[in-house]
C-alpha cells in the first residue's frame, strides 16, 4: 500500500514538472525566447518598380506563438509610414504572404520594419532596405 501511494506521487510529480507554467510564477513577463524573424521579400537593396508592386513574404515562428505581427514601409528620409499594419496570428509558425500596391509609393528608398510579439512580451524586429524605380 505504501509502495503504491509512493508511485502514485512519483508520477504526479513528474507530471507536474513536465507543466512549464505550473512551476513559473504564472505572469506573461518575457522570458528571453524572442520570436524568429526572416523576411524573404523583398531582399536587401532590392529595386522595385511602381507596377510590379512590394511583396511582402516573412517568416515569424515562437514556442509561445506568434501574438502580433507588424509591417511598417517608411521612406529612409522621411517620417511618415507608407504601410503600417498589424495582424494577429496566434500561431506558432507564421508564413506570411501579401502584395501591397506601390503605386502610390515615390521613387526612392524605403525601409521596411517587422515587428513580431509573442505571448510572453517578446519582442523581435528586422528591416529590409529597398528601392522603388
Amino acid at each position: 500500500m505504501k509502495f503504491t501511494k509512493l508511485l502514485a506521487s512519483a508520477v504526479m510529480v513528474v507530471s507536474l514538472a513536465a507543466c512549464e507554467d505550473v512551476f513559473e510564477d504564472g505572469s506573461l513577463q518575457p522570458d528571453g525566447s524572442k520570436p524568429a524573424l526572416t523576411i524573404r521579400n523583398p531582399t536587401k537593396n532590392q529595386v522595385l518598380t511602381k507596377s510590379s508592386g512590394l511583396r511582402v513574404k516573412l517568416t515569424a515562428s515562437d514556442k509561445d506563438k506568434v501574438k502580433e505581427l507588424q509591417v511598417r514601409v517608411r521612406s529612409v528620409n522621411g517620417d511618415a509610414d507608407y504601410f503600417n499594419f498589424t495582424t494577429l496570428p496566434d500561431t506558432k509558425i507564421l508564413e506570411f504572404d501579401t502584395l501591397l500596391n506601390a503605386t502610390e509609393l515615390p521613387k526612392g528608398d524605403y525601409t521596411l520594419s517587422i515587428n513580431a510579439t509573442d505571448f510572453r512580451t517578446n519582442v523581435s524586429s528586422a528591416e529590409v532596405l529597398f528601392s522603388v524605380k
